[in-house]
């Protein structure tokens, strides 16, 4: 028998490496996933915020259908759509006003020929003429190859022109001339009427159908209304309500912007 007596040597088993792997294995995708189900504290705006735009869009398209239903032209727009190019509608003002138009009214303009009714006449109807530049003829349904008339080069390159309302003015003082004269009102014959009886004819015929085609064209269809009683009974009210262009602002703006005399 030895003398030291053996001893049972203990043995632990040490862990497998791939023991420790797992475990790390499992605790790394734990954490990934519990990184995974939380989100990022922006996200959790998101909902708010989409909310917030749709009713933002919902105000703006609010906003613009009212002010589509709601917007009108201005005068100065409407004028410009309705009519033909023109230099002067910078000058077009719009008033309401009632017509001085009974039988007995009176007016500087009204009457047999005297040198004060004389003198409003011309005032009214002889006036200078204007450029229209090259550009706008087409807007009048003209062209260069019309062979129109050009302004004087010291002036410009454009062609010369007349306000029509100007040579309405001076076709409507043409026949007032032509009937009072017919009449033995002039002492001789006014200013813009000639000796020859053909002429004259011709030029009142042009005058007489200048004017209808205005009348026609306008086509004034503000009511004119009947008034009863008094000695002539009913009788048609010729002072009619009507919404006129401000002639005062057009002729100011003709003195002081012709351009061709």
């Amino acid at each position: 028998m030895d003398v030291m007596e053996s001893k049972e040597t203990m043995y632990r088993p040490l862990m497998a490496p791939s023991d420790f792997a797992d475990d790390d294995s499992q605790t790394s995708m734990s954490d990934h996933a519990s990184l995974l189900r939380k989100k990022p504290a922006w996200r959790q705006y998101i909902p708010s915020l989409n909310r917030f735009l749709l009713l933002f869009n919902m105000m703006l398209m609010t906003v613009a259908i009212v002010m589509v239903v709601t917007w009108e032209p201005t005068e100065k727009q409407c004028t410009r759509r309705l009519s033909m190019w023109s230099p002067a509608l910078e000058a077009v003002e719009y008033v309401d006003a009632d017509f001085a138009d009974s039988f007995n009214s009176t007016s500087i303009y009204r009457g047999p020929p005297i040198p004060e009714r004389e003198e409003a006449w011309d005032k009214l109807t002889y006036k200078h003429g204007i450029e229209v530049p090259e550009s706008e003829l087409a807007g009048l349904n003209r062209s260069p190859s019309d062979n129109l008339k050009k302004v004087p080069k010291e002036v410009g390159d454009g062609y010369v022109g007349i306000l029509e309302v100007f040579h309405q003015l001076h076709c409507l003082n043409e026949i007032r001339m032509y009937t009072w004269w017919q009449v033995g009102k002039y002492p001789g014959t006014p200013d813009g009427l000639s000796m020859s009886p053909l002429k004259n004819r011709m030029h009142v015929d042009h005058c007489i159908e200048s004017l209808r085609i205005a009348l026609m064209c306008w086509g004034d269809v503000t009511p004119l209304l009947i008034r009863l009683g008094g000695p002539a009974g009913a009788k048609a009210d010729f002072n009619t309500h009507h919404r006129c262009r401000n002639f005062d602002k057009l002729e100011d703006w003709i003195d002081n912007n012709w351009t061709v005399k």
